[in-house]
């Protein structure tokens, strides 16, 4: 299972706030109180943020609190020399904080919260689900790393290491970008993925159309880009599937030369697969292979069974250096 990741429900956060100030502002306010709080405030940047923001219109609202009580008492003297009305005006106050401030503030802690950046990754081996607050989701795949970067008029996601599959929500005013370096992808409402690797950006295109670059692509199409070069293809739904089969766990491999399948099986697994026999790089491989460290000692199993190949361990490496028929096919 991968492990799922939400960003902070912006509401919810402004509500959790303004319980906060109430109970901090509290007569019979504890120590345990207090410690609590310290864990809740350091827990997420948005919820000093909210705090913060809150607080100054609490102040504002107390500082006010002997001009309300003047101008709104037609009582008599004897009613506004009580010793309980102290007490009545700030259980008032707390009660007004609890409904009324959020609802003054919101708006301005949301056009901050907007502009929130926040950084997600993965190690080797390891994948998750990213929840955003416009509904839209994004799957990283192994050894990855994104930035959200959410603005009023845009939603803008930095791919900074490895793969990412999105689900994009429909939103025309404000366009989902990805941004790999220098290049970029826009969608409105799709699902795609996009991978950079050591030669460029591959884009693939499960639903929807998005552009890259100059590039239109539609449902079914992969397009490459390297440098100003972009070459698109179309995918049949098999191929999809294979594409996508990591977000299940898994590598999906159709007769691949040896060298390109190591070099995918080597992005989920600390221990790194070497060839050391050139001769061996045309091997045609195929298989369903695990998308953990597990998958990359399954290729070493097959090999050493199928080929003879004999394999070396050693530290952070494993070494395949020759096989006794290198000519033979594999599917495993």
């Amino acid at each position: 299972m991968a492990d799922i990741h939400r960003l902070p429900n912006i509401k919810e956060v402004e509500r959790e706030a303004s319980e906060w100030i109430v109970r901090l502002n509290a007569d019979d306010v504890s120590a345990e109180d207090r410690n609590r709080f310290e864990v809740w405030l350091r827990s997420h940047p948005l919820h000093a943020r909210a705090y913060e923001e809150l607080l100054v219109t609490w102040r504002q609202f107390t500082a006010a609190a002997p001009l309300t009580q003047v101008a709104g008492d037609t009582g008599s003297p004897q009613q506004a020399e009580s010793p309980y009305r102290p007490r009545r005006w700030r259980q008032l106050a707390m009660a007004m904080a609890m409904c009324g401030i959020v609802a003054a503030v919101s708006l301005g802690f949301y056009l901050h919260s907007l502009t929130t950046a926040a950084r997600f990754e993965t190690a080797l081996g390891e994948r998750a689900t990213l929840s955003l607050p416009d509904g839209s989701t994004l799957q990283l795949n192994s050894n990855s790393s994104v930035r959200v970067d959410y603005s009023l008029r845009s939603r803008i996601i930095h791919l900074e290491r490895g793969e990412a599959f999105f689900k994009v929500a429909h939103d025309v005013n404000r366009p989902f970008w990805v941004t790999t370096g220098d290049s970029w992808v826009r969608a409105v409402g799709t699902a795609f993925g996009v991978y950079l690797n050591r030669k460029g950006v591959r884009v693939t295109v499960h639903e929807g159309t998005v552009k890259l670059g100059s590039a239109v692509l539609t449902a079914g199409e992969q397009a490459d880009l390297e440098g100003r070069l972009t070459t698109t293809r179309k995918l049949s739904t098999a191929d999809l599937a294979r594409v996508g089969a990591w977000q299940n766990g898994w590598v999906s491999i159709e007769n691949n030369n040896l060298c390109d399948v190591i070099a995918e099986l080597n992005r989920y697994t600390p221990r790194q697969v070497v060839l050391e026999d050139a001769q061996l790089c045309s091997l045609s491989v195929g298989g369903a292979f695990q998308a953990n460290p597990q998958g990359a000692e399954a290729l070493l199993s097959m090999l050493e069974q199928n080929f003879g190949a004999r394999i070396r361990r050693g530290g952070e490496r494993a070494y395949i250096q020759s096989a006794t028929n290198p000519s033979a096919q594999s599917q495993q």
